[in-house]
């Protein structure tokens, strides 16, 4: 690489935040270099668009489509958590490959436990090392907005105390969940991480800068039980929120996309139902999806439904009703998956830049071919 690079994804960062906040930092480094509205991928939520980004590549080549795995052979399912679902190399791992140091903070230790294969140093906020607390101070609850300032306070411990050559940051979205845009508390929150981003860029002039998020965020005031919508009709199916995951205080499960498991004689007419339902956005069959979003075949649905912009899908018996009024902010459908897209270097080839994913490309690191698979 020509310089050494931070990569940040600010988790949730919906653009709609960027209109009511103050942004002096992030607004110099659009300035210097540039900024653009890019897409994320769907389904829109933290591990599929993290692994996207860190790999350059979309799920049907890294293999995640989930923060849940289901088997419909088994009937058991899992978060996806480990690093063995992954079926190629991180940015990371390819930078340690040709020599270079390497660094992993995100809030979430989840994510320190999918994505740090090959990585020299690895931490997350929820589960900081003792040496971390010592240098940063005292650990935050990760249902906190305190535990991203103390994250970017360790990205700079990390920078000053390691000088790895590349970095990636992540943060978490539990802000972004509880306020909208124009709340007192999410600009607040907006304008301290700018702030904290222009310590990193005033500390370390000579690092690249690049910053994404993993999806934006809306407001939900309808829930759908697609599972009871189909029993209705006498039809048995299995129904996971691929936003599923143990930080249940953010979202409750309810996100804008899903994945319905069926008998295979029953996928046609569950999929004419659904696409009938109020609150169903659209209704593709695994090859559909597969094709048109790259997702992996094997690793979805019988069907993928999309919600409309103010509905999210509950997971089956959790409302006591095919439908119930909600009032929740979350993500996961294509309503949430413009990101915006900073660089802090002049003379990029933006051009290319339309997916948070893109940032690594810009990367001119001599790698392996980028869809080299690595088991999984």
């Amino acid at each position: 690489m020509r310089r050494k690079v931070v990569l940040l994804c600010i988790d949730g960062l919906d653009p709609e935040y960027l209109e009511a906040a103050r942004t002096p930092n992030l607004d110099a480094i659009a300035r210097r270099g540039f900024f653009c509205l890019g897409r994320a991928v769907l389904p829109s939520v933290t591990n599929v668009n993290n692994v996207s980004i860190l790999t350059g590549a979309f799920p049907n080549v890294h293999g995640i489509a989930s923060n849940y795995w289901y088997d419909a052979s088994s009937g058991l399912g899992r978060f996806i958590e480990a690093a063995e679902d992954l079926r190629t190399m991180t940015v990371l791992e390819r930078a340690s490959l040709v020599g270079l140091r390497t660094a992993l903070l995100v809030t979430k230790d989840k994510l320190r436990r999918l994505l740090s294969r090959g990585v020299e140093i690895a931490m997350s906020a929820e589960q900081p090392p003792d040496q971390a607390i010592r240098a940063v101070g005292p650990q935050q609850s990760i249902f906190s907005a305190e535990i991203d300032y103390w994250q970017l306070q360790a990205l700079c411990w990390v920078l000053s105390t390691f000088d790895p050559d590349l970095v990636y940051c992540c943060t978490t979205d539990y802000v972004m969940h509880l306020f909208g845009p124009s709340a007192p508390e999410a600009i607040r929150h907006i304008e301290r991480l700018d702030a904290l981003v222009g310590t990193v860029v005033e500390a370390f002039p000579d690092r690249q800068i690049l910053i994404t998020a993993d999806h934006g965020m809306r407001a939900k005031g309808v829930a759908l039980d697609l599972v009871w919508v189909l029993a209705a009709y006498g039809i048995e199916a299995v129904f996971v929120p691929p936003i599923k995951d143990r930080y249940v205080v953010h979202h409750q499960n309810m996100g804008g996309a899903g994945y319905v498991y069926l008998d295979p004689r029953d996928v046609d007419e569950a999929a004419r139902i659904l696409r009938e339902t109020a609150g169903v956005e659209a209704v593709y069959t695994r090859c559909e999806a597969a094709d048109l979003f790259c997702l992996p075949a094997d690793r979805i649905g019988d069907l993928f439904v999309l919600a409309t912009a103010e509905t999210v899908f509950a997971e089956a018996g959790t409302l006591g009703a095919i439908r119930a009024p909600v009032r929740l902010r979350s993500h996961g459908g294509t309503h949430e998956a413009c990101v915006p897209i900073w660089g802090s270097e002049a003379g990029l080839p933006t051009s290319s830049v339309s997916w948070n994913l893109d940032l690594v490309r810009l990367l001119d690191l001599d790698w392996p071919d980028r869809s080299a698979a690595v088991g999984g």
